[in-house]
């Protein structure tokens, strides 16, 4: 799953030249993304860093409400599967 910033659709071009272009070019790229606030991205990354290494990139663009979240899933595992599996298991 990718999330981006919800604040990103807010940011007004005058405040941030290039930000129109930039949010063209994420939704090319990531079409299937999810807005949440910052904040909560922030957490996602601080809980995943918890159990998982967390590659962090960082670039020098200057446009604000830019973090991309990517959460990367197993693809042989869904969700189903997974919720059949805890159902199954003694408690």
């Amino acid at each position: 799953m990718v999330y981006s910033d919800h604040e990103l659709a807010f940011v007004p071009e005058a405040d941030a030249p290039g930000v129109g272009a930039y949010r063209q070019e994420l939704a090319a790229v990531a079409a299937n993304s999810r807005t949440i606030p910052h904040d909560e991205i922030i957490r996602k990354l601080d809980e995943a860093g918890k159990s998982f290494n967390v590659l962090i990139i960082k670039t020098n663009m200057a446009i604000p409400y830019t973090s991309v979240f990517i959460e990367l899933r197993a693809r042989y595992w869904g969700d189903e599967a997974e919720e059949r599996l805890r159902k199954s298991m003694p408690r």
